[in-house]
């Protein structure tokens, strides 16, 4: 069960690495000071919290417990983040904002400072790693600084979840996820503190109820804090992993194309494999447009007649008479034989460029006219690989170049 903590916080400190590094010197900017804090807070409150780390913590301060008033004061910061985060990201007048969310750190502030104090006057000398709630749940001072985390950290979690119902009327498109998934990362959050007030309540009335603490709450509180960072994420970088998407999905459909374009380039283009989907699209489309100019001097229109009359031939005598791929193209006004057509025009043009650059071009140049529209691109790719009239075009090009040598 330890390892649930580790997971959240893992995977909260690599997002908080790249969110710092990404800051740089924005930190002025309340709302990315705010983000970069709750990922970074929420990481290490994570880690601290789950038991091994707990005993660490405590071996190396020497008291006992320690890790307790550590984590719960994580825990309010952390909360005070999350309010100023949604503060700044709802906006308004800049200073009534700067007035709200001084008003919050303040007083989670105090808070932290109550905790600290509280358990400084605590008589507390058993370490408890799992149950420190409950176990300590009639001790003087230890009660109260836990129900004055359980208290505050409540009222963070309704006000955030009150300002996500409140706000979800007037915003649509990624906004409205992210603050659904806030909305629900706070039910799973009001689930681990019920969990724990009934905990400490049955121990109150001298039941053992503990399993709610050290069994239900952990969980629980897992999922609200990865739910939750996932929430205030989702509208900054969810445009992003949308663009990589598409990006990834056009880099594949285009591999044909850039297979045939790639080896005509003077310099190759350099991509790493770390290198995300929308900068390996762009060297790709480079070097595809930079092998069709290789190979425009030797476009032949010749050529693309004869595959376009050929494509059409083959499409009459399909059953279907090729309606499912007319039907993207048809949209454009660009005929699925033209497109055919192209294709065979491009691949017999690429194998005089590289055969013999110094054959003369011919008499009537083409034009390629798939290539100047992004989503004709793809339809250029998948005659390239899948055509047999482009095939053909190219095989008979190869002849012609082996009898001119």
């Amino acid at each position: 069960m330890d390892f649930i903590f580790y997971v959240p916080g893992v995977i909260l400190l690599i997002t908080a690495v790249f969110k710092l590094s990404a800051l740089r010197g924005s930190w002025r900017d309340p709302l990315m000071a705010a983000s970069g804090s709750v990922l970074l807070i929420g990481a290490l409150v994570c880690i601290l919290s789950a038991p091994p780390t707990i005993s660490v913590v405590n071996s190396l301060t020497g008291i006992a417990n320690f890790s307790a008033a550590l984590v719960y004061s994580g825990m309010s910061a952390l909360s005070a983040c999350y309010l100023v985060l949604m503060i700044a990201w709802r906006g308004g007048e800049p200073e009534r904002v700067a007035r709200t969310s001084l008003l919050v750190v303040g007083f989670y502030a105090l808070v932290i400072v109550g905790i600290v104090a509280l358990f400084s006057l605590a008589d507390v000398p058993v370490e408890r790693t799992r149950d420190l709630d409950t176990y300590y749940a009639n001790t003087p001072y230890m009660r109260e600084m836990i129900l004055l985390y359980l208290v505050s950290h409540t009222v963070a979690t309704v006000t955030l979840a009150g300002m996500c119902r409140s706000w979800l009327r007037e915003v649509h498109d990624l906004t409205r996820r992210g603050l659904t998934l806030i909305v629900v990362g706070a039910i799973f959050d009001l689930s681990y503190q019920i969990a724990k007030y009934t905990a400490m309540a049955a121990r109150w009335n001298g039941r053992d109820w503990d399993f709610l603490s050290t069994s239900v709450s952990p969980p629980l509180v897992a999922i609200a804090g990865v739910t939750v960072a996932a929430g205030f994420a989702l509208p900054r970088i969810g445009p992003s992993i949308a663009a990589n998407l598409r990006a990834w999905r056009r880099h594949r459909l285009l591999h044909p194309l850039w297979a045939e374009m790639r080896d005509l380039r003077a310099l190759a283009s350099e991509t790493h494999w770390w290198d995300p989907p929308v900068v390996r699209l762009a060297q790709q489309e480079i070097t595809i447009l930079d092998g069709v100019l290789v190979c425009s001097p030797y476009l032949d229109n010749d050529v693309r007649k004869a595959a376009y009359a050929a494509e059409r031939r083959a499409d009459t005598s399909r059953p279907d008479h090729g309606t499912s791929d007319r039907g993207a193209a048809g949209q454009v006004g660009v005929d699925q034989a033209e497109i055919v057509a192209e294709a065979a025009m491009l691949a017999a043009a690429r194998v005089r460029a590289s055969a013999n650059p110094s054959a003369e071009f011919p008499a009537d140049v083409g034009e390629l006219q798939c290539i100047k529209q992004p989503h004709l691109m793809v339809g250029l790719a998948r005659a390239l690989a899948s055509s047999p009239v482009v095939a053909d075009a190219r095989q008979r090009a190869y002849v012609q170049e082996v009898r001119h040598d």
